[in-house]
């Protein structure tokens, strides 16, 4: 997508900026203004440059009873102000009969601020959820299917999915598109975060210079683990 931006802005500057340009390298040509046709030259790659983005990824193995049963894949994008991450996760478990558990998730920022989420996941072949969220001139909205309704929080900063990326501070509170409403983030003696979940179960997050390397989730029927398998720039 992103060389494709790039094309696209070439085009579209050097057709408007064509007689400029043209002018520029007649004077190259006759020996003229040279450093002054560099600094042109320099200032567009500049302009290019702007719009890089800059990626980066993490997966997961997901381990249970020290098996592995899936993984897990985030990709944060970051160009210039706006901010997004991407999760997408896959687990193979068996109570009595098979379950195949496929997720899909999208936080989206824009000069700090959440705009939208996202968040679609299938048991089999079952939808379980599918539902996005908006930054609106109303205020923040929720949609699925038809229905529209109405979130009373204003100025959400940070989201569950942030977590893996970036180490929290103490008493810092995160949005959950989950349960539709803040959890806080607790410090715990072994050196790691919990955060505790409004159905009673919890997460606990650890982290390696800033990255989350291991995610413990304490459920009430199970216990599993997210470990860090890959991380790159």
């Amino acid at each position: 997508m992103v060389p494709v931006l790039l094309y696209l802005f070439v085009r579209k500057y050097i057709s408007k900026k064509w007689p400029l340009i043209r002018q520029k390298m007649n004077e190259v040509v006759d020996g003229k203004n040279f450093l002054l046709f560099i600094g042109f030259c320099v200032l567009m790659l500049l302009k290019l440059g702007s719009l890089k983005a800059q990626q980066q990824e993490l997966q997961y193995n997901v381990v249970r009873n020290g098996k592995v049963i899936g993984w897990t894949k985030l990709i944060k994008t970051n160009t210039n102000q706006q901010i997004d991450i991407k999760l997408q996760s896959e687990v193979k478990t068996r109570f009595v009969f098979q379950f195949v558990v496929k997720a899909m998730e999208e936080a989206m920022f824009n000069n700090g601020n959440l705009i939208y989420t996202s968040q679609f996941r299938k048991l089999n072949s079952d939808v379980k959820e599918n539902k996005s969220m908006k930054l609106t001139s109303r205020g923040y909205e929720v949609y699925k299917g038809n229905d529209t309704q109405p979130l009373s929080l204003n100025g959400l900063q940070h989201h569950m999915l942030g977590l893996y990326f970036t180490e929290p501070a103490q008493g810092e509170k995160i949005y959950s598109d989950t349960f539709q409403q803040l959890l806080n983030v607790e410090r715990i003696a072994d050196g790691g975060y919990r955060v505790k979940l409004p159905d009673g179960n919890s997460c606990r997050y650890y982290y390696k210079n800033g990255i989350c390397t291991n995610i413990k989730i304490d459920h009430k029927l199970y216990s599993a683990e997210l470990m860090l398998a890959q991380s790159t720039n």
